[in-house]
């Protein structure tokens, strides 16, 4: 992270700090937007991606099969 977004962000905890508690409570309603609109823009990416969706749906369907193996003797060869 560069120094640039670092003083960014310790102004913006600052500045927040200093905020009525209603303003803060909008804010932190505002930063829940966002995360949900970031999410909903990661699932939408991934459903546009139909190589990738069908990959998904295989691995799901190789799971219900029983296709598959335990982390626990996977990770005694990595």
């Amino acid at each position: 992270m560069s120094k640039g977004i670092t003083i960014n962000e310790e102004r913006g905890l600052a500045d927040f700090e200093k905020l009525s508690k209603e303003r803060k409570k909008e804010v932190i309603d505002f930063i829940a937007y966002l995360k949900a609109k970031e999410e909903l823009e990661a699932t939408k990416e991934i459903l546009e991606d139909k190589d990738f969706l069908l990959s998904i749906m295989k691995g799901d369907e190789d799971f219900k099969e029983g296709r598959f193996k335990k982390w626990s003797e996977v990770k005694e060869n990595v």
